[in-house]
């Protein structure tokens, strides 16, 4: 790696950790991170927000799907946002002119159905055939069996819509894009069964191999799912194609649509969550005593070694705790526990307690 190229991407991290900001960085080519911190919780819930994303780049997105500046979780595990660069992936939106292959942008293994094309002797449409594809606004208008619904960008416009092949690992789709080295880059698309029987099993593949985990939509036809995953170019540069590839072999029923598919630069936190119970202390009381009291003696199970207490007096001071919080005055006092290990600390919680005297000693009277 040059000086140059390693100078930014220490820039890059800092910036996901520290803060710091890319102002003043520069190079021949951005180089992007992804980067990993780990969230630690007090309680069953949290909303995990964004930070130090690079200027210029758009919304950030959630592995949910969902975009914005912040996520709503109550489960602990692994989430990330990204915010990503320009998307060079040519019709991406399948929006554009489909009649001809240069203005699709793309080819594939399978064989292209115009809308307007004639099956004879078809059962169903222009795309009953096993193996074809075709861009339209709705599956059912080229395929009775499929269901009808609206693509995922507007709900109006086009989509990629497949009948799937019976052989495994044939390329649907595929898109020839220049990368440059040592750069992480997302590959994304939504995608959604068109018949419920046997959904598609699809993978993302760049020049050839196979990337990320396999793509699954669930039998609901019509609920666009999200699918994505992380590429790092390394010492790789130039035209590489990218693909989505078949992996399902069921003749029946492999049926699907693809939409809004993006390869971009990309800016991603992963961030891990783990939640930690808050402590529960229970107290027990009134209590009263002579002289003075130990208020430890309150707590009902008392644990020191799992545990640090802190106790108050009813004006806020805290009170010593070296041979024991020993109080000599009567009054209201709160404590708080605080789990060593988590660092969770609990509710306060108040107990009263009522210090008398001792007694004087009688005067002893003597006689002669």
């Amino acid at each position: 790696m040059s000086p140059q190229r390693l100078i930014v991407l220490i820039g890059v991290l800092l910036a996901g950790i520290a803060g710091i900001s890319f102002t003043g960085i520069t190079a021949h080519a951005p180089i992007f991170a992804v980067i990993t911190d780990t969230v630690k919780v007090c309680g069953t819930s949290t909303t995990l927000t964004t930070s130090n994303i690079p200027a210029g780049y758009g919304t950030p997105t959630w592995n949910n799907g969902t975009s914005g500046n912040s996520l709503p979780v109550s489960t602990g595990g692994n989430y990330w946002w990204q915010v990503t660069g320009t998307n060079v992936v040519t019709n991406g939106d399948f929006s554009a002119a489909t009649t001809n292959s240069n203005t699709r942008g793309f080819t594939s293994a399978y064989s292209y159905k115009s809308s307007a094309s004639v099956c004879a002797g078809c059962c169903c449409g222009v795309l009953s055939t096993e193996g074809t594809y075709t861009i339209n606004t709705n599956p059912n208008n080229i395929h009775t069996n499929f269901s009808s619904f609206g693509d995922h960008t507007t709900g109006s416009g086009n989509m990629l819509i497949v009948n799937g092949s019976a052989t495994a690992n044939v390329v649907v789709w595929t898109q020839n894009i220049n990368v440059q080295p040592n750069t992480d880059y997302v590959f994304s698309a939504w995608a959604t069964a068109a018949h419920p029987a046997n959904p598609a099993q699809l993978q993302f593949s760049i020049d050839g191999v196979p990337l990320g985990s396999t793509i699954n939509p669930t039998a609901t036809t019509g609920s666009w799912q999200y699918f994505t995953a992380t590429w790092n170019s390394g010492s790789r540069s130039g035209a590489l194609p990218i693909a989505l590839v078949n992996q399902n072999i069921a003749t029946s029923g492999n049926d699907f649509a693809v939409d809004d598919i993006v390869f971009a630069p990309v800016y991603r936190k992963n961030l891990f969550v783990v939640f930690n119970a808050i402590p529960v202390l229970t107290l027990s009381g009134p209590n009263t005593a002579c002289l003075n009291y130990d208020l430890s003696k309150v707590i009902v199970g008392y644990d020191a070694a799992t545990y640090t207490y802190v106790f108050k007096d009813s004006n806020g001071n805290i009170i010593p705790n070296v041979n024991g919080p020993v109080i000599t005055q009567s009054g209201t006092y709160s404590i708080t526990a605080e789990n060593k290990v988590t660092g969770c600390t609990s509710l306060p919680v108040q107990t009263t307690v009522t210090v008398t005297p001792n007694p004087k000693n009688p005067i002893s009277h003597h006689y002669k």
